[in-house]
């Protein structure tokens, strides 16, 4: 696979003035609004601009510096700190069960642990199962063994093992040759070591965490920024300027450090977080993470089991997950064949994504559960503002103002999976539970999206009762070719909270 270039990016970031309303919702008056429009009406008053929540808590900068937290970098997450607020909110108590259908890097399961209180994730990504294994162990780990460990990586120097990284096409050249035949040397020195399974676990995380710092790729959004070092951007821009074009834009990721010095600052990191830890034990409860796509998951579980639901579905916004960390997921073993399964059973968010609706069919099917799958595509085929987006979205195509049709299909896709999630958390949830939902609304060719109100009203069609959509006084911003297309227009972040009656 070739470079991953930008599309755009949409972090950009502005602070606007205080309107909570949506003011344009398709730029020039192009197509019709009128649904949107009305939903924002319907759901004006649960709108409330609030600094409870902010940018930071709502992403992996609220982790940076948290015990446990911050032991790999997951971008996606949200921070320790909304949860907790969220779970005192809703007046969730030790005892209790929560539901993450979509875990990340089980934020919410490790501060349900902390409090006393039960929770069920589900994750399709490897990568976070490691890190929930090797997290949820903060109290079996031996601090004497950790420093001996730490200790003999001091005085280790890494040689050539003779095997190469498991590289995927698009992770080539990631690395130097020294650093590459390092990553390998530990990952096979740690695995002989005679220590605890806990242990490797642990060791297991640690390197497959310093992955990125040691690469020369930078996590960006949608896609892997390449430091001008790697030798595939070399060979790039070669070509770019036998043919007379602009080199790409220049990555210094400066001085890259050694992958036993990046291991030794993290070891040392993390060995001190399970000291301050263990001094303080938690109160006794279980949580488990069930790997696989929540899509297949939910309808398998028992119904009227969980009292809140805390999460972040990847936002309709093209990331590729399976793109974003594939330096990752290529050490932990994931194959081309493995990389194309996960992207597609994912969300969807890319605009890879193929149509599932066939598929839950049949899965449905297998479950005696035709009537439900009915009960749930009426709900999403009946419903205004999301017939009126997609005809919008069409519009745009036909007039060259999306670049790519698969973001009709993602964005369809998108809306569709997600409401066969909210009818099956509504059936797993008590009644009187809470259902806190963080998403970004997005914008494509001009056309406003907004995720916010149209979630809520296909969660409200399912049954449950809205209650409120608190709105981030930050507002996300545009991409420049969409600025540059049709003009600025602040977009909504949001924390929306509904309750099963």
């Amino acid at each position: 696979m070739q470079i991953q270039l930008p599309l755009w990016s949409d972090e950009t970031e502005f602070n606007y003035p205080s309107s909570l309303a949506t003011s344009a919702f398709s730029h020039d008056l192009v197509n019709p609004r009128s649904e949107r429009e009305a939903l924002e009406d319907r759901y004006a008053d649960l709108l409330e601009e609030t600094d409870e929540f902010n940018r930071k808590s709502v992403s992996y900068q609220g982790n940076k510096g948290e015990f446990v937290h911050s032991w790999i970098k997951y971008k996606e997450g949200f921070s320790a700190q909304l949860v907790e607020n969220l779970l005192q909110k809703f007046g969730v108590k030790p005892g209790q069960n929560v539901l993450e259908p979509f875990s990340g890097s089980a934020t919410t399961l490790l501060i349900a642990k902390a409090l006393g209180i039960n929770a069920t994730g589900i994750e399709i990504l490897p990568l976070c199962h490691l890190a929930w294994e090797a997290k949820s162990r903060v109290f079996e780990y031996n601090l004497a063994e950790l420093q001996e460990i730490y200790q003999s990586m001091v005085e280790t120097t890494s040689v050539e093992t003779g095997k190469a990284f498991p590289h995927l096409v698009i992770t080539k050249s990631a690395f130097s040759f020294e650093t590459g035949q390092a990553i390998m040397f530990y990952s096979q020195w740690f695995e002989s070591l005679n220590v605890s399974h806990a242990a490797k676990v642990l060791c297991k995380l640690i390197l497959t965490g310093i992955l990125e710092e040691v690469s020369y790729t930078r996590k960006d959004g949608q896609y892997l920024r390449w430091d001008y070092r790697a030798e595939k951007v070399q060979e790039r821009n070669e070509i770019r300027v036998m043919q007379g074009k602009t080199p790409m834009d220049r990555l210094d990721k400066g001085r890259l450090p050694s992958v036993k010095e990046a291991l030794l600052k993290s070891f040392a990191s993390i060995i001190q977080d399970i000291r301050k830890l263990q001094a303080f034990p938690f109160q006794p409860s279980q949580q488990q993470l069930i790997i696989g796509s929540s899509l297949e998951i939910l309808p398998t579980l028992a119904a009227d089991q969980f009292d809140c639901v805390i999460t972040s579905p990847p936002y309709c916004n093209r990331y590729d997950y399976t793109r974003t960390y594939a330096l990752e997921l290529a050490f932990l073993g994931c194959g081309e064949e493995s990389i194309r399964t996960l992207r597609q059973n994912q969300l969807a968010c890319t605009v890879e994504s193929r149509p599932k609706l066939e598929a839950l069919a049949a899965y449905y099917a297998t479950m005696g559960q035709q009537t439900r799958y009915s009960q749930i595509t009426n709900v999403i085929q009946n419903n205004a503002a999301l017939k009126e987006i997609k005809k919008a979205l069409q519009v745009r195509w036909e007039r060259g103002e999306i670049n790519n049709k698969g973001i009709l299909t993602m964005v369809e896709g998108y809306f569709t999976e997600l409401t066969f999630i909210f009818a099956e958390v509504f059936r797993l949830c008590r009644s009187g539970a809470h259902i806190a939902f963080v998403n970004d609304n997005v914008r494509y060719g001009g056309e406003v999206i907004p995720v916010d109100l149209l979630t809520t009203n296909l969660a409200e069609q399912l049954g449950f009762e809205p209650i409120k959509i608190y709105v981030l006084t930050q507002r996300k911003g545009n991409s420049s070719q969409q600025m540059k297309k049709f003009g600025r227009e602040a977009l909504r972040k949001s924390v929306i909270v509904w309750r099963k009656p």
